[in-house]
């Protein structure tokens, strides 16, 4: 099955990263939305309703932390898949934004194009086999 049809939203505050993520995104035919904080990213995900299978997120945003952000959209639209990356290391970073370490879909920084396309794929082929 083919996921190139996928609109993945990615919001990290660095133009940087948004653009290597967009560069490895491409080779797999995604498309690719973005956001470069909190409210950016509401309005965003407001203007294309229906539209964004997979959120990539910075746990690190201003405006507001990653996991407020992804309970946000996640009021707005319950099926959204959400991908969290940072640069800490993922158990101090839970401690850290006080979340739940439980069934946290997680990548580290600096990100390797092989583990950010796995991750998005798992993601969204275990969101396909859920329907």
């Amino acid at each position: 099955m083919s996921m190139s049809n996928k609109t993945v939203l990615v919001i990290d505050d660095e133009a940087e990263q948004r653009e290597l993520v967009r560069a490895i995104l491409r080779t797999e035919a995604y498309s690719m939305l973005e956001a470069s904080d909190y409210d950016d990213a509401l309005a965003v995900q407001k203007t294309h309703l229906g539209e964004v299978d997979l959120v990539l997120i910075d746990l690190n945003l201003p405006g507001g932390n990653g996991d407020d952000l992804a309970e946000a959209l996640l009021a707005i639209e319950p099926h959204l898949k959400v991908l969290f990356v940072s640069g800490h290391a993922g158990a101090a970073l839970c401690r850290f934004f006080d979340m739940p370490m439980t069934d946290l879909h997680f990548l580290q920084k600096p990100l390797r194009p092989a583990l950010l396309l796995q991750g998005v794929k798992s993601i969204l082929e275990s969101a396909a086999s859920a329907h």
